[in-house]
């Protein structure tokens, strides 16, 4: 049963830059159920906070002990509640506007690298310069939705290897940047190729260049129907000339 929320508005305030900060040292700190009208990522700098909140698709709910080194990143409309489960704690909060997400939300309760961790750090600093601060949000998104950061809850399943390559070949696509090699993928992602070679066989049935290639040839079809001309989506895409990409979609079917 969804307990009672309100509302708690938020994505008036990420108007200006997509995102809006806010922190809280309150010592027994708690914030009964409410729901947000943007996405939120939420983490303990000092002490902890269990959080739980409402799964919309099954109704039920989760909670999980956050501590330092650990988050949350809850989707829009979620009802959640959060206290502090130290006498003294001290967390941020970050809310996000769908387009700084751009699809990229993994949401749930993760364990963050030492490169997210950092990059939170920074972002509350008083000595950060307000105009890295835009940047430095979307490079933590990114951080945290190419899947550095491992699962915090035993019930939330890791991605595959496959899953893990399509999903960082899709951001590229997505965030129009270059597409990584599968080498230079798999180095990425600490395995070898023949590791991803055999885990995207058994997984998709096809090699990591056919299925880049078919991403490749599904996006530039995307931008061309959306009137890019041949050669323009030849440069967005980083291909050397548009006769590189004229050769991938003829022998790319649809």
């Amino acid at each position: 049963m969804t307990p009672p929320a309100y509302l708690s508005p938020k994505l008036a305030l990420t108007a200006p830059r997509g995102f809006a900060l806010r922190y809280s040292g309150q010592s027994r700190y708690h914030c009964d159920w409410h729901l947000h009208d943007c996405a939120m990522l939420l983490w303990p700098q000092t002490g902890g906070l269990k959080t739980a909140w409402v799964n919309e698709q099954s109704n039920d709910t989760g909670s999980v002990q956050l501590s330092r080194s650990s988050a949350i990143l809850l989707p829009a409309a979620t009802a959640h509640n959060t206290r502090a489960s130290t006498q003294k704690q001290r967390h941020g909060e970050l809310y996000l506007a769908p387009e700084v997400l751009k699809g990229r939300g993994s949401f749930g309760a993760f364990r963050l690298d030492g490169a997210t961790l950092a990059m939170l750090d920074a972002l509350v600093s008083a000595a950060l310069d307000p105009r890295s601060a835009e940047p430095l949000v979307d490079a933590i998104v990114m951080q945290i939705a190419v899947g550095r950061s491992m699962p915090l809850l035993p019930d939330a399943p890791a991605p595959t290897l496959g899953q893990k390559m399509v999903r960082r070949f899709h951001l590229a696509l997505e965030w129009d940047q270059q597409v990584p090699l599968v080498d230079a993928l798999a180095c990425e992602l600490g395995v070898s190729q023949r590791q991803l070679q055999r885990a995207c066989q058994q997984e998709f049935g096809a090699s990591p260049i056919d299925i880049r290639r078919r991403m490749l040839a599904q996006r530039a079809r995307e931008l061309m129907t959306q009137g890019l001309s041949l050669a323009q989506t030849s440069l967005q895409l980083g291909f050397a000339s548009s006769g590189h990409l004229g050769r991938l979609l003829r022998a790319v079917s649809h």
